[in-house]
């Protein structure tokens, strides 16, 4: 016992290692998944439809008729969202190169007064300067709203022209700006003109959002392969090479009690410890979902119950494969690069970071080597998906993670007993003076 205490006072005492491996990776691999979530829980939260509004930027020119400019901008502004990005040639170049807006709209000097006298002459029409984003369709949408703008504003001049008793009255700017009023009170009067869009509640939503609470929960499960891997195979490896300094295992070796039982409650203290990470993860895991606004309800009861002890499973053949590293060596630098290297061959290879589909063959047959891959199959075998729980695939899976962790074991022992056979102490450098 005292031992076991001592070990895990000596892990406890590594608050740097245990703040990046179980800290730092438990906040980088959960906020992949907390993104997905808060993702989730959006999208099918709203009751409404929002549909999404293109970025314009009108830039006029042309002073003398300000309210021309207005008046589209009014008429753009009911499905669009009208951004100011400047008016100098630098600041509209660098709104076109980073794709600030999706629509930029430049009405040049004079445009109102030309495009009035086109109408009354019957000319070509001045256009608009407009440079449209190449990355989104939203920016060809809206242009076809300033087009409409337009033909309404032309028909609308050209009517109340004819329609004028002495009809020999030209169209002028003032003529085309009160014509740009017109159709903007028109349009924005009428509720025909923009209708509300009415939105059939689904009956499944609750149905759905249950779903997505329980495919988040798996899938953050499934994002601790690594750090809980990688921070009980750090940790454990660092704390048992502590017993393993020279002067430490001069002082083991000549005390009265058997290096097995020593070993033995070295590696209860990590467990203990892996135990404790193991159901911090899982409670992360769980609350994730319900923080985003996910209803865990929907996740049954046994997946819960079968994926914890998974996790308290895997947390062990971490410490085992800790257990493992620190018998071939002590080296801190080797122990924190075998567990990183170690930790994303895992992570890449089971089918956690990319799906399996898209893995290659040999991607899949490293990743079966791996306890990573058959906990992420145990978690699977027991996921809920359909209301399907195969309880006998989760225990073939599980046992194939404990055959990996008893190796792991098996390999540190062999090891520690060749060490203790064939011990190389380092002894303080001895003196002899020899008589002539």
């Amino acid at each position: 016992m005292h031992t076991y205490k001592t070990a895990i006072r000596v892990l406890l005492s590594k608050r740097l290692i245990i703040l990046i491996y179980v800290g730092f990776l438990c906040l980088m691999m959960f906020g992949l998944s907390w993104m997905f979530a808060s993702q989730t829980a959006s999208l099918g939260s709203s009751d409404t439809y929002e549909p999404t509004h293109a970025d314009v930027a009108i830039i006029n020119q042309d002073a003398e008729h300000g309210r021309f400019a207005e008046d589209m901008r009014a008429f753009l502004s009911h499905d669009s969202d009208i951004i100011d990005i400047g008016s100098t040639a630098e600041q509209m170049q660098t709104a076109v190169a980073s794709n600030y807006v999706d629509l930029i709209i430049i009405i040049p000097d004079g445009y109102t007064s030309d495009l009035a006298k086109a109408l009354d002459q019957g000319t070509t029409v001045p256009q608009l300067e407009v440079v449209t984003s190449y990355t989104s369709a939203y920016g060809s949408l809206a242009r076809l709203q300033l087009d409409d703008f337009l033909t309404l504003t032309r028909i609308d001049a050209l009517a109340q022209h004819a329609s004028q008793q002495h009809g020999h009255a030209a169209i002028t700017a003032a003529t085309l700006t009160d014509a740009a009023d017109r159709v903007l009170t028109a349009t924005g009067d009428q509720r025909e003109a923009f209708p509300e869009i009415a939105v059939a509640k689904d009956p499944h939503a609750n149905e759905d959002m249950e779903e997505a609470a329980r495919i988040t929960f798996i899938n953050t499960v499934k994002m601790g392969v690594y750090p809980l891997l990688v921070a009980m195979m750090v940790t454990t490896a660092l704390t048992m090479s502590s017993f393993s300094l020279p002067n430490v295992r001069r002082r083991l070796y000549a005390s009265p009690q058997h290096t097995g039982p020593m070993v033995l409650a070295e590696f209860l203290g990590c467990a203990t410890f892996g135990l404790a990470i193991g159901l911090l993860f899982f409670g992360i895991s769980l609350a994730l979902p319900a923080l985003a606004g996910l209803p865990i309800t929907g996740i049954p009861v046994l997946t819960l119950v079968f994926t914890l002890l998974s996790s308290f499973l895997y947390a062990v053949v971490g410490v085992a494969c800790g257990f493992m590293v620190s018998m071939l060596s002590s080296n801190d630098v080797v122990v924190n690069a075998a567990g990183n290297v170690y930790g994303l061959l895992v992570m890449f290879t089971s089918g956690v970071a990319f799906p399996i589909s898209m893995m290659p063959d040999f991607m899949i047959a490293i990743g079966k080597l791996t306890p990573g891959w058959w906990l992420c199959q145990s978690i699977d075998a027991i996921s809920g998906e359909n209301g399907r729980l195969d309880i006998g695939a989760w225990a073939q899976n599980c046992l194939l993670v404990a055959l990996f962790g008893a190796t792991f074991i098996l390999i540190g022992l062999a090891v520690s007993k060749l060490r203790r056979t064939r011990p190389s102490l380092e002894a303080s450098g001895v003196t002899q003076l020899i008589e002539a």
